[in-house]
């Protein structure tokens, strides 16, 4: 049997409004100048388009999502809903916020996420965002209904405001601002005006190549212990992904380690990243070579090839591992059936 989609009545919004978590929009300000790289590290492309909160939640005896359209004065407007085929945990209560970017099929690119199973997330730093709304990707299946992605991101340099070509080229969708947010702070987001041609065709692609197929029993032993894996870095600042050992010393992959701090990033940096800020803060003060400003692929940053065996403990507020030292030589990475 069938289970059909209510109209969205003036009943219908009004009942979903008035259960939706109540919270605030991040701040955000307007820059008219050149924003400092000591306080912000990174760079977003928020996207031209209407905005809109994803709320994860419940409708009957089923799990949806609600897609609540933003007004210009970011009060909530029209109210509709979507059947996603996602883990039962998100519909505990997550609320994200972004822009929908019409390609093929309809894209919600998150800029910002506020609830997470139930939990608030909005004092949170943007490192520790960007790990939440990275095991969404890996747990929440694509469709051509709706899906689910990052906006652009890059390491800002401080060099202007424009975009860098690398990301004007190949971001696939219209570019309305540059948005400057601090990595491990509590900062306001700085939005800029960006300079980009309008004639932009979307043509997106999902950032989710690695799944998490393995069913997780966090109340086996091994939680409670340090714990052995072997760690590989992704493009993306602040992403570093897991691997223990499977049927034959297969790899078998388990998620992203968590980020949770200043020291626990340059920690990760200092071993795949080429970051000359990472070592001495002097270095942001000085000029880029020629070379260096016109190569803007910041995959030229990080090895994604180098592996590391690396030592964690598990956070179990957030369901995350914690690299915390390089394991001792031949330390046995954990094998999957512990986890």
């Amino acid at each position: 049997m069938s289970m059909s989609t209510p109209t969205p009545t003036p009943f219908f919004e009004k009942t979903v409004a008035q259960r939706f978590p109540k919270f605030e929009l991040s701040y955000e300000t307007i820059s008219h100048k050149k924003v400092s790289s000591e306080k912000y590290q990174i760079a977003l492309a928020i996207p031209q388009g209407k905005k809109y909160y994803a709320w994860f939640s419940f409708y009957e005896n089923r799990n949806v999502c609600y897609l609540l359209e933003l007004t210009r004065e970011k009060k909530i407007g029209k109210i509709s809903m979507q059947t996603i085929h996602s883990p039962m945990e998100l519909s505990l209560g997550t609320v994200v916020y972004g822009t929908m970017v019409e390609t093929d099929f309809p894209v919600f690119v998150i800029e910002d996420i506020y609830f997470y199973k139930g939990i608030c997330v909005k004092q949170f730093v943007f490192s520790q965002k960007l790990g939440i709304i990275e095991n969404m990707f890996m747990n929440t299946q694509k469709n051509r209904e709706l899906s689910f992605s990052l906006p652009c991101i890059w390491k800002y340099d401080e060099a202007d405001g424009d975009i860098p070509k690398k990301i004007m080229d190949t971001c696939g969708y219209v570019i309305h601002h540059i948005q400057y947010r601090s990595m491990h702070d509590i900062l306001p987001y700085v939005n800029l005006s960006a300079k980009q041609k309008p004639d932009v065709k979307p043509t997106f692609f999902l950032q989710n190549a690695l799944r998490v197929t393995q069913k997780f029993d966090y109340t086996k032993p091994q939680y409670k212990y340090p714990t052995v894996f072997e760690i590989k870095a992704d493009v993306q600042f602040d992403i570093y992904h897991l691997f223990a050992y499977g049927q034959n010393s297969s790899r078998v992959y388990c998620g992203v380690a968590g980020i949770p701090t200043y020291k626990s990033s340059v920690f990760m940096n200092a071993m795949f990243r080429n970051i000359r800020e990472n070592k001495n803060l002097d270095y942001i003060e000085e000029s880029d070579d020629e070379d260096d400003f016109e190569n803007v692929d910041f995959s030229k940053y990080v090895n994604t090839d180098k592996t590391v065996i690396i030592e964690c403990g598990f956070n179990s507020k957030f369901k995350k591992w914690i690299p915390m030292k390089i394991a001792q030589p031949k330390s046995p990475i954990v094998h999957i059936s512990k986890l």
